[in-house]
Formats: structure tokens, C-alpha cells, sequence
């Protein structure tokens, strides 16, 4: 690897953003479709899981435009799975970064269809790639997308009682609905370049990182203010989380050993100037 400038998230979200309107462009998708996925996609969302992508991507020297491209697919299925999380039939949330949920804005019928198609359309993406690339990529995404929904039918089950979930069991469902997009933003860069060392040493970077993601956002639940989450609060306060098991403090040391654990991994592969950027997000996530 080699160093280099990491752009920070606020200037990559404005160059991202930017970027993502002409890739929408070459999709050519059903209209009524369409202005769905925009509202969601473009509705604020901080770029976290692209921005990994983009700057691990350019240690490695991959083309930007085809980080660009991946940063895009990735961001697309977080958008769908966050249009199906707020669901009546799931999260039942009204508000999403401040903004109506979709089935609020267009109604649930659309929601539905608008989460299908963002599932699907990566791979669409992917097969624009070299062949090599093309099924590595879709291989792991695949496996991404399918893990993201074990995650998520494994958090339902905890709330209507199908299963009586422990710590363990709670902290795969975070693995599996949260950790899965973050492995493939941090792994998908050695897997292009088959480093297959490096590319498990990231993958559990991906998967720390995104358990203590998930742990600062049940902390927000709780003790934000929508005007800084911009969602319905207290909506997990049927669902099982760690914050069911331990106390504020345990869930944040917990949640902090974990990240520790990711800068660890990330030092030992000589990201220093990602590092830096990556701590100053996590103080970010935790304020609000």
C-alpha cells in the first residue's frame, strides 16, 4: 500500500453525491421507481460505508471511478434495507434522517417495490466489471445481501418472542444486519487485487467496527434527540439489543474494544492517515 490524502466525509459526501446523480443516469430505471430510490438515496445519509470503500480502495490503488461504482452499489442496498427496516410490518417508522420514511412519502406498495429493486441493482452494477472482478465482487456481495437479511429476520424474531435471544445471540444479529455491509466496504479492495491475507484481516475490521456502529446507534435510540438523529426515537425499546443486557457503560466499553480492535487491524496494515479520519467519525457518531 501507499499513503495517501484520505478525503474526509464531508468533502467526499458533496463529491459522492455528485458522482451518484450520473450513475442513477446510466440505470435508466422505471420512473415511478425512481424518484422512490432518489428520495431515499439523496435523503442525507453520511456516505460511511462508500468512503471506506473510496479511501481503502485508493491505498490500494484501485481506479476511482470503479470505487466510485462500488461505493455506489453498497449505498444503494443500505438504502434499500433502511426503506424495508421502516416498514409497518417492521420498524414501523414515520421519519428517516429527518426526512418522511418512503411508504410515508409514496406509500407502502412502492416502499416495498423500491427496496426489491435496490437489492438487485447492484449486481446490475457489477456485471459492468471485468469478468474476474464481476464475480468476485457479486460472489461477496451476494453473500453480503444475504447475511444483511438473516440480520434482520434474526432482530423481528427477538421482538415478537419466536426466539429468547442472548448476548451471543444478539451480537450475531448485529454480525449479520449491520457488521455484513461494513466487511464488504472494508474487504472488497484485497478481493479485487486477490490478497487473501489482508483481505480476512480487513473483513474482521469490517465486522468490529460495524457490531460497534450498531451498539453507538442503540445508545442514540436512547438518549438522542431527533433533531440530531432525525428518526423516531425509542423505537427499540421492544427490541433486543445489548443495552437489554448490560449497562450504558459495559455497552461502551464493549462497542469502544471493539473499535480499538479495528484500528488495531488497520495500523498493522499501515492505514495511518484512514485511521485518523476514521477516529474523528467515530467521535461524530457518539456525540449525536
Amino acid at each position: 500500500m501507499k499513503p495517501m490524502k484520505v478525503m474526509t466525509i464531508s468533502d467526499f459526501k458533496y463529491f459522492f453525491d455528485k458522482k451518484s446523480n450520473s450513475f442513477f443516469d446510466s440505470l435508466k430505471m422505471s420512473h415511478i421507481l425512481e424518484a422512490s430510490l432518489k428520495y431515499s438515496f439523496f435523503s442525507g445519509g453520511k456516505r460511511l460505508r462508500p468512503w471506506i470503500i473510496y479511501n481503502i480502495g485508493r491505498y490500494y490503488n484501485i481506479d476511482e471511478e470503479k470505487l466510485l461504482k462500488i461505493g455506489f452499489a453498497t449505498e444503494i442496498v443500505h438504502t434499500a434495507s433502511l426503506i424495508h427496516d421502516d416498514l409497518p410490518a417492521i420498524d414501523n417508522s414515520d421519519y428517516r434522517r429527518g426526512s418522511e420514511s418512503n411508504h410515508k412519502k409514496f406509500g407502502e406498495w412502492r416502499a416495498i417495490l423500491t427496496g426489491d429493486l435496490g437489492f438487485i441493482l447492484p449486481f446490475k452494477i457489477f456485471a459492468e466489471f471485468d469478468n474476474d472482478e464481476s464475480k468476485y465482487l457479486s460472489e461477496f456481495f451476494s453473500e453480503t445481501i444475504l447475511s444483511l437479511i438473516d440480520g434482520e429476520t434474526l432482530d423481528v424474531s427477538f421482538e415478537k418472542n419466536i426466539i429468547n435471544p442472548t448476548q451471543s445471540d444478539i451480537e450475531n444479529m448485529y454480525i449479520k444486519k449491520t457488521s455484513a455491509l461494513f466487511e464488504f466496504s472494508f474487504a472488497c479492495s484485497p478481493l479485487l487485487l486477490n490478497k487473501k491475507e489482508e483481505f480476512e484481516y480487513l473483513k474482521k475490521a469490517g465486522k468490529n467496527f460495524g457490531v460497534a456502529f450498531q451498539i453507538y446507534d442503540d445508545l442514540k435510540d436512547v438518549y438522542g434527540k431527533f433533531e440530531d438523529v432525525g428518526k423516531d426515537l425509542n423505537n427499540d425499546e421492544n427490541k433486543f439489543t445489548f443495552l437489554k443486557i448490560l449497562s450504558i457503560d459495559e455497552a461502551k466499553t464493549y462497542a469502544n474494544n471493539l473499535f480499538n480492535e479495528t484500528i488495531s487491524i488497520l495500523s498493522n496494515l499501515n492505514l495511518t492517515n484512514f485511521i485518523e479520519e476514521l477516529q474523528k467519525i467515530k467521535s461524530l457518531i457518539e456525540r449525536k
